[in-house]
């Protein structure tokens, strides 16, 4: 006979959802953890397939690289919060340090290195011309950085200091309030308004695909994570299995449960106690972290009577962000002659028109090798590569049709259409970058935004949540603790997209279910 009641359960097992299902278990709470497929770990997930040869591909769905992960690094900390000392297990490899990314037009080549000074540095030499124009601009980057993190350290544990220690601590945070407005309400460009030498922007925006934003429209979470970036970007030997099999062990072992194809398809309140209606029972709890996009928590899983109608209108206004082709690549070429370890981002247009992006989204065809990241991985056999190529899925209206069939089963219109696409990309990456692609291939698989809105439930398909603009950033967030009792949220609508963003939300919102506990 299955266990019923716990005092936890988490919906969902992306990072936000095993990283706060870890901290609760090892604070001692009785955690059930409910996934609806039947592996664990969201965008963290991979997958291998057989090519013609016989050899198998390991390929990633939603991690090409995660920065902070050096030691006393953002990520690094986040880990070791919520799974203890074991975190230090983990191996990272890190990527190329000369060509973190490397961004590649049809007339203009330039790379991402360590350290943002070397790219100032880099980026100086490539426009002499520009040097004070690239100072400036790459200080106000910097003190987005600076700032964040000085509220940040100021902000740290506010709630258990004495009524004297949060007046000082508010006493030191005024002085940065006009900054904090302009970096939270503006858009990247707004805030580099000062700054009018196109070059410089479209480098800055070529970055966009990083968080599926544009300078226009993206809140300044663009600029940081550039930033961010240029401390490092690591790939986890093993690959991200290595990271889903840590949560895990650390859930297990500590007295947790985990149960996969158990779909939540309703939440209801019973006086105190939560009713968690899955597709393997239903199931009682005290409290719930419900680790999904807002869209399917607040108008899929909770009753309308309990949701208010503030978030029901913000619900209707949020704009998703983009979703993606995928182009999954087995194949025999070397790779190792034409990119590193380091991500590329191919831009099948001119630099120097002058032209910024204009719509929000993939404006590039992003290309990553796990083979070249982590060599001893096993992600492809001896001389074989593996290689995730990413691009733009055009609007959703564009595959909405096929929404409700099923994966491997739905119309030959819809593979039509991710044949076509998916040729068409590889036809062009053999043109620009990759030559003789096509003969070389030993395996080939494409997915559509219907492949993320399947597996995550992620509207629309999209990669990052909620778009990252303004409306819907930094104050505008989705709240971690609802109106509703003994209910949280974690995940990219609480906070940004992105796997350390979202390990974040999920730590955050535990230590805010905890406190539930002591009252």
């Amino acid at each position: 006979m299955q266990k019923t009641i716990f005092d936890t359960i988490v919906i969902g097992s992306g990072i936000g959802g095993l990283s706060s299902a870890s901290l609760l278990t090892r604070k001692g709470l009785n955690v059930l953890l409910c996934e609806k497929m039947n592996e664990i770990g969201g965008y963290l997930n991979n997958f291998t397939r057989t090519g013609i040869s016989g050899d198998k591909y390991t390929f990633d769905t939603g991690v090409h690289y995660i920065g902070g992960c050096m030691e006393g690094g953002f990520t690094s900390g986040c880990l070791e919060e919520a799974v203890g000392e074991t975190s230090k297990g983990l191996k990272w490899n890190m990527v190329d340090p000369e060509k973190i990314n490397r961004y590649i037009y049809n007339d203009f080549e330039y790379r991402f290195p360590l350290g943002l000074s070397n790219f100032v540095k880099l980026l100086s030499y490539k426009f002499p011309d520009a040097k004070e124009t690239i100072h400036k601009t790459f200080e106000i980057v910097d003190d987005i950085e600076k700032t964040f993190d000085k509220v940040g350290r100021i902000t740290e544990n506010i709630e258990r200091k004495s009524f004297l220690g949060k007046m000082r601590a508010i006493s030191r945070v005024v002085p940065l309030i006009p900054k904090l407005k302009k970096y939270t309400t503006k858009t990247s460009r707004e805030i580099l308004s000062d700054v009018s030498d196109y070059r410089i922007l479209k480098i800055l925006e070529s970055f966009g695909g990083e968080c599926g934003v544009n300078l226009e429209e993206g809140s300044s979470v663009l600029l940081f994570l550039l930033k961010m970036y240029s401390h490092g970007a690591f790939y986890p030997h093993g690959g991200t299995r290595a990271l889903i099999n840590i949560f895990r062990d650390t859930i297990l072992k500590n007295g947790g449960t985990i149960k996969k194809n158990a779909g939540v398809t309703a939440i209801r309140k019973q006086g105190d106690l939560f009713k968690i209606q899955t597709n393997k029972g239903e199931f009682t709890s005290k409290t719930v972290i419900s680790n999904t996009d807002a869209k399917v928590l607040y108008s899929d899983l909770l009753p309308q009577e309990m949701v208010s109608q503030k978030i029901r209108k913000k619900i209707q206004n949020t704009v998703p962000s983009a979703s993606n082709f995928y182009t999954f690549v087995g194949t025999d070429l070397d790779l190792s002659k034409y990119m590193t370890s380091g991500n590329v981002s191919l831009f099948d247009q001119n630099f120097f028109d002058e032209k910024l992006f204009s719509k929000l989204g993939f404006n590039c065809y992003f290309m990553s090798s796990p083979t070249l990241k982590d060599p001893n991985g096993g992600h492809s056999a001896k001389g074989k590569y593996s290689l995730e190529i990413l691009s733009d899925a055009g609007d959703f209206g564009d595959w909405e049709q096929w929404k409700n069939s099923k994966p491997y089963q739905r119309p030959i219109e819809y593979i039509k259409k991710k044949e076509e696409i998916g040729w068409k990309v590889l036809k062009l990456i053999e043109q620009k970058f990759l030559p003789n692609l096509t003969s070389h291939l030993d395996f080939v698989e494409f997915a559509s935004p219907l492949t993320n809105l399947h597996y995550v439930s992620a509207p629309n398909g999209s990669i990052y949540g909620p778009a990252q603009i303004p409306s819907q950033n930094y104050m505008n967030f989705f709240p971690m603790q609802t109106k509703i009792p003994g209910l949280y949220h974690c995940g990219s609508s609480t906070y940004f997209g992105g796997i350390p963003s979202c390990l974040k939300t999920g730590i955050d919102a535990a230590k805010k279910l905890l406190k539930y506990y002591k009252k």
